[in-house]
């Protein structure tokens, strides 16, 4: 069985779908004005998945980006075992950026394993605001644990470029 062929399911829609309210087409064949479309890569399909449904079923934009990266940067499920003050350098699609009224701004990152939960005091937020707001981070900072919890406090950040646009993360508005 062939994979779906999703350009060729978008052209086709395009050639039956009239809107409503319009004069009704000639039951006329389209088979004529089908075009041989390149299948969407793997990148492509998980942005398409990503953009409708929030997230990629069939695995993680970090598990495709992972193989480009650094090996020192490190997955969230490495992170829980690390002593507190560890150096790290984490990689994550951005999914939840909140500032409540304390002075810190906290970032989750996610992973093909997990989330990474980052805090960004004020003085690394401003030199880093322009960059945060990237939709995938690499970021460099300790282990912090205090309480039973544990953070990565943000010491500097730089954007992963991704091949095409991703869906914005639940931000603080």
């Amino acid at each position: 069985m062939d994979k779906p062929d999703r350009r060729a399911a978008l052209w086709e829609v395009g050639l039956r779908y009239h809107p409503v309210g319009y004069q009704q087409p000639l039951p006329l064949p389209v088979e004529q004005d089908m075009a041989q479309l390149p299948q969407q890569s793997g990148w492509e399909v998980m942005v398409d998945e990503y953009h409708t449904l929030g997230l990629y079923p069939a695995g993680h934009l970090m598990a495709m980006l992972r193989p480009s990266l650094d090996p020192g940067i490190l997955s969230s499920q490495e992170i829980p075992e690390l002593a507190d003050g560890t150096e790290v350098t984490v990689a994550g699609l951005v999914i939840r950026r909140q500032r409540p009224l304390a002075k810190a701004v906290f970032i989750t990152l996610e992973d093909e394993f997990g989330h990474v939960p980052l805090v960004v005091w004020p003085k690394v937020f401003f030199r880093y605001r322009r960059v945060i707001r990237e939709p995938v981070l690499i970021v460099r900072g300790t282990v912090s644990r205090r309480d039973g919890t544990m953070n990565i406090v943000v010491q500097s950040a730089a954007a992963l470029p991704v091949p095409s646009p991703l869906p914005p993360s639940k931000d603080w508005g």
